[in-house]
This record gives structure tokens, sequence and C-alpha cells, in this order.
């Protein structure tokens, strides 16, 4: 029996609430590593109730049963798969779709009311279509609820998965699990190559795998990538992707000519053959996996500290999947080294390491991901004539930052415009993170208390997806050009001094710190009497002003 993380109870409630609404088919997005079979595990203990879990590889079905027991030990559980039927009749039926879709007639006789299917950006296919629709998942029946986990909940080739599910109900992306340790820091390294792959054309979102294959697949390039894990690798554990089966041998011999033990392994490779492959790697008599549509997903070795991307992609979601192997926590292990192999191409958008944080990183050797955050933002951070020192902790985290944060008393705003904020707000020995509506509502984003910088990544999680665009985004362009004369002019009714020159980001800064002033204690005092807001702390003194304002204006009317 394990204790569940944090965001894992998270997860599981807003899973709870929003089904209890009448969201019947849901899904949720978690990085990988950071045990999303924990949660559908922790999922089907808290209904009880008859579970069908689909997924499409063999690994995956073990590793489902194997990490339910952890959370549900002594539950009903087994597989159901072609020479494994034991599952059929269990409280708790792990299937492979292969064969799930091949006897929907008999799944529907065990009447399932929890559907959870893993890895499900797969959802869109026909299979997972059929077996949905068959058991009546896509019925919106409140009786049966639908779950999907991914690591990845969009697809390169352009196919929605709101055709499946109604709402993603819960998310964090990898920067905010970093910074809260639930994963490892990856450092990045860019080895250009002399390899062209101008002429290979797009397929589905991504690259034709055999004209990718023909570019990419040579020895001059397999040795380089064999000779930059010896100068970079620090005897990592590594895996490498690569383009096809002949891509992982070819490089797989290259490692082995200088001396590295690297096997190759394949998606169709003989199953007590790939088991004893991988069994050697983590046994530590290979030090390196060159593997092709095998590992990509549902592969669990925290040992990994060497990821090395030998082959291009455009899809995001593959890129994702790919270097998340590497993040995994284990004992003693600082965080993972990226070796991005970089081809020459103009006409291609490649995926890169800023692909991990949604944003352009100019990625310097050696760096981690927390150092290019950084760094890409310390110019605009140069800006500040007056920067914010009332948290040494928590200026640290603003500098790793993507968006502009202000401090009001002990709190840290951010605010979404269009009337809305987000708030960090001290309680307890963390922080509790809220939606602080323009009619001064406000919503918690969890039930727990959270550690500041996982406060922030859940903070920055929401503004990413709900923020008014570039508004309060360090990057965007807006905030190099002059102020405006309103900011100006505002900036002198709030009697705050600026210098010549400021840009229009220095003078939003300026307004919004001004603006930002907490709440007396005289205006929490009467708030707090009259009951206008049930936490007068999270306000600023012009947002306490304005209520008690409303509420004199009220009882006069009323006179």
């Amino acid at each position: 029996m394990i204790t569940p993380r944090e965001y894992q109870t998270e997860a599981i409630a807003a899973v709870l609430n929003k089904w209890r609404q009448g969201v019947t088919r849901q899904l949720i997005s978690l990085p990988t590593g950071t045990g999303k079979t924990i949660i559908f595990g922790l999922l089907a203990k808290e209904l009880n109730k008859k579970t069908l879990v689909l997924a499409h590889r063999d690994e995956l079905l073990t590793q489902a049963v194997e990490k339910m027991r952890l959370v549900h030990p002594g539950s009903d559980i087994g597989i159901f798969k072609a020479e494994q039927r034991d599952g059929l009749n269990r409280d708790i039926c792990v299937a492979s779709i292969q064969t799930a879709v091949r006897h929907t007639d008999w799944l529907r006789e065990r009447d399932f009311s929890l559907c959870v299917c893993d890895e499900a950006h797969h959802s869109n296919a026909n299979s997972y279509r059929r077996v949905f629709e068959d058991l009546g998942f896509m019925d919106d029946d409140a009786s049966k609820l639908l779950f999907g986990c991914t690591a990845t909940a969009f697809r390169s080739d352009g196919q929605a998965l709101g055709d499946i599910f109604q709402e993603i109900v819960f998310e964090r992306s990898i920067l905010s699990m970093i910074r809260a340790g639930y994963l490892v820091d990856v450092k990045g390294i860019a080895v250009g190559t002399n390899t062209s792959i101008e002429g290979v054309h797009t397929r589905t979102g991504d690259f034709a795998v055999d004209e990718l294959e023909e570019a990419v697949d040579t020895p001059e390039r397999n040795s380089l990538i064999a000779r930059a894990y010896i100068e970079y690798g620090e005897h990592r554990p590594g895996i490498v992707f690569t383009v096809s089966v002949q891509h992982a041998h070819n490089i797989a011999a290259a490692f082995q000519e200088r001396g590295v033990s690297c096997v190759p392994v394949w998606g169709s490779m003989d199953g007590d053959a790939r088991r004893a492959a991988l069994a050697a790697f983590r046994a530590g008599r290979v030090k390196v996996l060159s593997n092709c549509q095998l590992l990509t997903e549902g592969y669990d070795a925290p040992e990994i500290g060497c990821v090395m991307m030998a082959r291009p992609t455009k899809s995001k979601g593959l890129y994702i999947q790919c270097v998340g192997r590497g993040l995994r926590l284990d004992p003693g292990k600082q965080d993972c080294l990226l070796l991005d192999f970089v081809d020459v191409s103009r006409r291609h958008n490649l995926c890169n390491f800023g692909t991990l944080v949604d944003g352009k990183v100019n990625l310097k050797k050696g760096q981690t991901l927390l150092e290019a955050v950084a760094e890409a933002k310390e110019c605009e951070s140069r800006e500040s004539t007056a920067p914010l020192r009332k948290s040494t902790q928590m200026v640290d985290l603003f500098e790793r930052s993507r968006f502009v944060w202000t401090v009001s008393g002990n709190n840290y705003r951010l605010n979404l415009g269009d009337g809305q904020v987000v708030v960090c707000a001290p309680s307890g020995n963390g922080y509790a993170v809220l939606l602080v509506e323009k009619d001064l509502t406000t919503t918690s984003f969890s039930d727990g208390i959270l550690p500041l910088d996982y406060a922030q990544g859940v903070a920055e999680d929401y503004a990413r997806g709900n923020a008014q665009p570039a508004f309060n985004d360090k990057e965007a362009k807006w905030r190099g050009y002059p102020a405006s004369e309103n900011q100006l002019a505002f900036l002198g009714r709030l009697k705050v001094d600026y210098s010549t020159g400021i840009t229009k980001g220095e003078a939003s800064r300026l307004i919004d710190e001004a603006m930002s002033e907490p709440a007396t204690q005289k205006q929490i005092w009467f708030i707090q009497r009259r009951g206008l807001h049930h936490n007068p702390v999270l306000l600023t003194k012009k947002e306490a002003s304005m209520l008690i304002s409303q509420h004199k204006s009220g009882m006069s009317a009323t006179a």
C-alpha cells in the first residue's frame, strides 16, 4: 500500500466532482512519470464498481495490474487478452483493446460502470470508439464514467480528443511537476549534424518514416550519436529513439563499435528476447537501449538518465513522451540529460527542448530546463527598477516563470485579465491557490495545502489555458513598446514615480504593483464584521474599498 501524492488525490477529487456535475466522459493530463496508473487505481478503489481498463500493449496491461494492486490491495483483478481470459469475470478487468473490440458482447454482459482508457491519446482509433459505444460509455449515462489519462492530450494528426471526451478535468505541466520535485530536471545539449531533412515530406502530422529513415540512418550520423553519448553521457543508463527497426540496429552497432553495451529493441520483437533485453538493461549489463516503437509509452525505468533523440519529429506528443522516459525520480538521480540531434532544416518546424515548456528557450550546452527558462526571461526581469525582495523563495520562482507576478502583502497574484486574478495565499504550512473573479467571488483549485513552488505551478497551468493571449506573458512583444499616454496618465493619478522613456511592460508592472497594495486591517475588520467576503485577506486595498462602497451604497438605497 502506498500513500498517494497530493496531486493524485487532487485529481481524484476533481474527477468525482465533475461526475457529480454530469460530466461522464473525462480526461486528465499529467506528464510521464507522475503516476497516472496510480490515479486510476485510486479511482477504481474509491468507486468500488465493476471496472474495465483498456490498453494497447502487453506491458501496459501488466503494469496496470501491478500498480493498481499497490493502491487497491486485495482487489479482484485480472487480465483479458488473447491467451489469457481470467480477467473477463473479475471486478476489475484489464483488457487489451485488440481483444476487447472482438468481444464487446461478452464485455457488455458484465455491465461495467467505470471504463478507464490508458494512454488516451489513442482513444480516437476505431477500436476504442467501438468499445466505448458498444458498452454504453458514449451515451452520457449518469451511472457510467469514461475516464482517460494521458501525458499528451492532443494528437499530431489533427483528430480531436473532444470527439470522445467532454472535458479535461485535471492537468499539470512538466514544468510545474519539476518545480514541485515530482520529476527530475532535464539538462539539454543540442548536437548539430550535417544531415539535411529538407526533402522529407509530412504525413499525418509527422515525417514520412520511409523518407526520414533514408535521410538520417547514415553511418556518419549514427557514429556522431554514439560519440556524443561517450562525450556527454557521463556513463548514464540511456535510451535512443530511432526512426525504424533497421535504424535501431545500426545505431546499436555504432555504440558497440565504440565499446558501449547497446542492444536494439522494437515493437514486433519476440517477447522473450524483448524481456531479456529490458532485464539486462535494468540490471546494468546493458548501458543503452536503441529503441523503435516500443519504449515511447508505458515503459517505467526510473534509472534512465540520458535520452537521445536520434529521430527528428514534428509531433509534440511524441517528443514529450520520449523525453518523459527519463524524468522519473530515482535515488541519487539529479537530472536527466537530453541529447538532441539537430539536423539541417529550414522548411520544417521541429520539436526541440522548448517543446517541453510550450515556449522558446535559448538552450546553452548543459543547461537544465529550469535554468534555460530562467535565462529566457532574464531580459524582461532586468526591466524592473524595483525588484521584489519580500520573499527570496518566491522571487526565485518568479525568475523561472514566464508570467508577471505581483506581491500583495503575503499573497502572490497573477492577473489573467478581464478582472480575473489567481492568488497563491498562505495557509497553514503552505499555500492555497484561488481564483478571484471580477465580482470578488473565489474558487479554490485544491482542497489541500500546497508547497509554494507547486502552488505557483498550479496557478500558471491554469493561466496558460485561461488568461487572455499575451496579457501577462513576459515575452509578449507589446511589453517592449513605449508606454501609452493612458498608462502614463494613470501612473500620475496613482502618484507613482516612473523613469522617462519607460516601456508598456514597465508601466504595466508599476500599475499592477500600485493596484496590489493589500487591504488594510481596518478594511479587513469591517468586511469580516459585516460578512461581505469569506476571506478578505485575499483582497487588495482597492478591491476592499470597492466592496465596502458597494455595501454602504446598498445600505443608503434601503434607508
